[in-house]
């Protein structure tokens, strides 16, 4: 019996049926009061300090714990109280909280280039006195030096970035707003994803009732996993770092490192394996083919290509032995690897665009009723806004946008500006819209559009490497008005509350951010993530800095065109080849994914996979299982959470405290 050929699109909806709620909600209720206002403030400052914390300590930032430990407050409360929790306030909960959390990593770029303009790697690759001053004070300011964020060294950036973030919200609200309206009202676009992002503040709203749900045992079982997990692989090195120059750390953050042993079998291979076990709960929700081949081409990639194909035939000639993974990964790039990335790359667009063409033209078969999706009228009383006045907003902060880009980078070519902001942010927006209708992902991006922007704008100043273009993509936000939609919250209410809270989120994620770094210099002993990844990530940032450099640009010697064709028509072939053969399109991004990655980041996450399609889906039922991810994933993220908030609580403290020597 032959196998019947599935397109695209229809592979993903029915992968994300198995997390759909009834979604024929159309009654619409404000989702903004006081007490969300309140707590969303409130847990989401009080986690904020954890959550940045946590990012420079294992990489995780565990952002996402803090929106759900705000609705367990909050539907623990209502019970207690004898009230219910409406599904509205529990999603406005989870987005302001999430907001509130994540607030302080937004000035995450300061600390990075306070850091990058005083390293050996911008030094040598002569561009530390290049970086402008509306991205980082001089290397030997005041602000830098004394690690304070508060310095008037510091206002012009921050000035900069303050307004950068109000035009950008302005045309951000306004663009997906728009989009939206095409896609879901007038096109009758499914959107897969969105009720798995709905879900959870529907379940949880069924907890406010007088029985005690499953969802709670299982979000209790995930915490408790999570600090536990939180405690052995956080909680131990920062609080022994208080305490001691040297943390303790019972697994080595974030990786094991085996590439020097296997060197002897496997040169130029490498294996570095991933101690964050929170992987696991990845491989739980990932489609499973995807996981499963990812794993296996990476393992071929590492074992068999690297030293048996290209290390033999001297394509990888700049390893010697005795290299950590880092220094292994950075010369196998050179070598190859970024070469043949770019050409897959390139293969990952020409299929995009391949699946989302039809997209474009597929005819509208449907009916088209007032008031219900298919029709540009809009249902009642779900918080419109006139169009008109969505498209003046989004004129008015693109306009704003990129005269700021021209008096950062004045002698730039201000028709490429031009040219991004009016014509390829508008269609590339609508194309990723319609996929993420479609399928819930997106599947076209041109990959290195700067740098063949600067290449054709024969622009050589590094200046430009430092400033925003106006290239954006306002097609993924359009699936968070579905999920607005399905949860019956207005959209009236959602937009009131993302502009109160915005100016309050502004002011608290600097200081916040502030006094982590003051705690130590970032990275350090104490920032164990950032010690081991920064270095490395230093020389990454100068040698694309320097790329188009004549002369002696590393990168630009790197880059070799048999090399990207052999990446493009190798990638374009295993495509070809499951077509042939009708097997499903997820192998594909699978495999792609696979190739020349490291295996030992994914063993975590393809243990998760295996237990959860070979053990818990026959323990109990794929649908249940389904049902149970969401809720043991937030739980298990709460958890760590709150082990990183008091372990940056305690930090704080004992920084605080002044020892005094009688």
């Amino acid at each position: 019996m032959a196998r019947e050929r599935v397109s695209q699109a229809d592979e993903w909806q029915s992968w994300a049926q198995r997390y759909d709620i009834e979604g024929g909600i159309r009654t619409f209720e404000s989702g903004l009061t006081v007490k969300v206002f309140v707590g969303a403030l409130f847990v989401g400052l009080l986690m904020m300090p954890g959550s940045i914390y946590l990012s420079y300590v294992s990489g995780q930032s565990g952002a996402e714990a803090a929106p759900w430990v705000a609705v367990i407050l909050f539907t623990e409360l209502a019970r207690r109280s004898f009230t219910t929790a409406r599904r509205q306030e529990l999603y406005m909960l989870l987005g302001l909280t999430g907001a509130a959390v994540g607030s302080g990593m937004q000035y995450r770029n300061f600390i990075w280039y306070a850091y990058f303009v005083n390293t050996p790697q911008a030094a040598s690759y002569e561009i530390a006195d290049k970086i402008p001053d509306w991205i980082v004070p001089a290397g030997d300011s005041v602000g830098v030096l004394t690690r304070s964020l508060m310095h008037p060294d510091w206002f012009l950036p921050i000035a900069i970035y303050l307004v950068g973030k109000l035009l950008g919200t302005l045309r951000f609200v306004s663009g997906q707003y728009i989009l939206f309206r095409l896609t879901a009202d007038l096109e009758r676009l499914p959107y897969p994803m969105a009720p798995i992002a709905a879900q959870g503040a529907t379940a949880l709203a069924e907890t406010t009732g007088k029985e005690e749900t499953w969802r709670w045992r299982v979000f209790s079982i995930g915490s408790m996993a999570g600090l536990i997990w939180g405690f052995l692989y956080i909680g131990v090195p920062s609080l022994t770092g208080v305490m001691m120059s040297q943390p303790i750390q019972i697994l080595k953050i974030p990786w094991i490192d085996f590439t020097q042993s296997i060197e002897g079998f496997a040169p130029t291979g490498v294996f570095a394996f991933r101690t964050d076990f929170g992987q696991m709960l990845i491989g739980f929700v990932m489609p499973f083919p995807i996981i499963m081949t990812e794993f296996i081409t990476a393992m071929a990639s590492q074992f068999i290509l690297n030293p048996q194909i290209l290390y033999r035939y001297e394509i990888l000639h700049q390893w010697s032995p005795g290299l950590d993974v880092r220094g292994v990964g950075l010369f196998n790039g050179l070598d190859f690897w970024i070469s043949y990335g770019m050409g897959k790359s390139f293969s990952l667009a020409l299929v995009g665009m391949a699946a989302s063409i039809p997209m474009l033209f597929k005819l509208r078969r449907s009916q088209k009723k007032a008031g219900e999706r298919g029709s540009f009228a809009t249902p009642p009383n779900r918080g419109d806004f006139p169009i008109w006045l969505m498209g003046l907003m989004w004129l008015v902060g693109m306009v704003g946008f990129v005269w700021l880009i021209h008096w950062m980078v004045p002698n730039f070519p201000i028709s490429f500006l031009i040219g991004y902001a009016f014509l390829y942010t508008p269609i590339n927006s609508y194309i990723t819209a319609r996929t993420f209708g479609v399928l819930g992902r997106d599947l076209f991006e041109i990959p290195y559009l700067h740098e063949i922007t600067f290449i054709l704008s024969r622009y050589e100043e590094v200046d430009i490497w430092f400033a925003p273009l106006p290239d954006e993509d306002y097609g993924r936000g359009t699936q968070s008005w579905r999920v607005l939609e399905l949860t019956g919250t207005t959209f009236t209410s959602n937009l009131a509350g993302t502009l109160l809270i915005m100016p309050i989120l502004l002011v608290s994620g600097i200081v916040v951010l502030h006094f982590i770094w003051k705690i130590a210099p970032i990275p350090s002993a104490q920032y164990p993530f950032a010690q081991m990844m920064w270095p490395i990530n230093a020389t990454n940032e100068c040698l694309w800095k320097t790329s188009l450099r004549d002369g002696n640009s590393q990168m630009l010697q790197a880059i070799r065109g048999d090399y990207v064709a052999a990446g493009f028509t190798s990638s374009l072939a295993i495509y070809g080849m499951l077509w042939v053969f009708k097997l499903p399109s997820m192998w594909y991004y699978g495999i792609i994914g696979g190739i020349g990655a490291d295996p030992g980041s994914m063993v975590t996450r393809l243990l998760g996979a295996v237990i959860g399609r070979f053990y818990m889906i026959k323990r109990f039922g794929m649908r249940r299982w389904y049902m149970f991810n969401p809720v043991l994933a937030a739980g298990f993220a709460c958890g760590v959470g709150l082990i990183g908030m008091g372990t940056v609580a305690i930090a704080l403290v004992s920084k605080a405290v002044i020892v005094k020597p009688f």
